[in-house]
């Protein structure tokens, strides 16, 4: 294990030019010169790289710029491989390169972080650690929000409409301006409940598709956390899946269908589900733990 100092671009570069077939980047703050120079490494490749980005993309992160989501479109199309993944609590930074670098650190990928802010990290070299981290990113990950390359550029052109940071919009005296913020804001969180509710298997049986998620989240929760009771359990879904769970809702609208949003009773009939099939077992009373069995384990 290495320590890494500010400023760390020199290092980054060197993280950069050493991913051979796969990498991982996982920052909720993201700005185009250091996408610029990840895709000038990648670019110089023979072979196709799988590029994973886990990034949170606040409505207020890419009103004010500094979640540049741009950056990312381009670098979808630079890097055919990639994929940007939304996760709304995503708070970790961490850069991993196949499977002989992992990099967990205090930086974005700003320019700030590789160039001006103190920052501290280290580099994890072990082939027991990397995998290790790689693994959990990815598991994490498979729970967000898949951001295709022209959903970010709509996105960015949603952003772009406030023609200035959130900063200008609280200084102004204007309710027609805070309130055109606020509908941008809204416009961004709705199109990010569109696309965790898209693709071929929602569109084939949307509330199977729905609970599928949930499932994924049970199991996500008791693989990291062991045992645990339903009232446990419920708020870590909720952080997981925060666009399915909110509390504020009764009801969502998607492709013309509208949803219950009673939460809770989802996640119980992803419970209810596993149990079925066999991947989950409560073992006792009503608020008694529930637990993965070997077989739910390894899925």
């Amino acid at each position: 294990m290495q320590s890494i100092k500010s400023p760390w671009a020199t290092t980054f570069d060197q993280f950069a030019g050493s991913i051979r077939e796969s990498a991982i980047i996982a920052a909720p703050y993201i700005t185009r010169q250091p996408v610029e120079r990840l895709a000038g490494k990648l670019r110089s490749r023979r072979a196709s790289v799988r590029l994973d980005v886990l990034t949170n993309l606040h409505a207020d992160s890419l009103i004010d710029g500094s979640l540049d989501i741009g950056a990312l479109a381009w670098l979808c199309d630079q890097i055919p491989g990639t994929t940007v993944r939304h996760l709304r609590y995503l708070h970790a930074k961490a850069y991993v390169a196949d499977g002989h670098t992992a990099i967990v650190t205090s930086a974005n990928l700003t320019s700030g972080g590789l160039h001006r802010n103190f920052e501290l990290g280290v580099a994890v070299t072990d082939p027991d650690g990397v995998k290790g981290i790689a693994e959990d990113l990815r598991e994490y990950g498979n729970l967000g929000v898949l951001v295709p390359a022209d959903a970010l550029t709509e996105l960015d052109a949603m952003a772009q409409q406030t023609q200035g940071s959130k900063a200008t919009v609280a200084r102004s005296a204007s309710n027609n301006v805070v309130a055109a913020h606020d509908a941008i804001r809204s416009n961004i969180n709705e199109r990010l409940v569109e696309l965790r509710t898209s693709g071929e298997a929602f569109d084939t049986n949307p509330r199977a598709s729905i609970t599928a998620q949930f499932c994924d989240a049970v199991r996500y929760v008791l693989r990291q956390n062991g045992p645990m009771s339903t009232s446990e359990m419920n708020p870590l879904i909720q952080n997981l899946l925060p666009e399915l769970c909110n509390d504020a809702v009764e009801h969502i609208t998607i492709g013309g269908r509208r949803f219950g949003l009673k939460w809770k009773h989802q996640a119980r009939n992803a419970r209810v589900q596993l149990r079925r099939d066999g991947s989950i077992v409560q073992e006792g009373g009503r608020n008694s733990p529930w637990r993965l069995t070997d077989y739910g384990g390894h899925q």
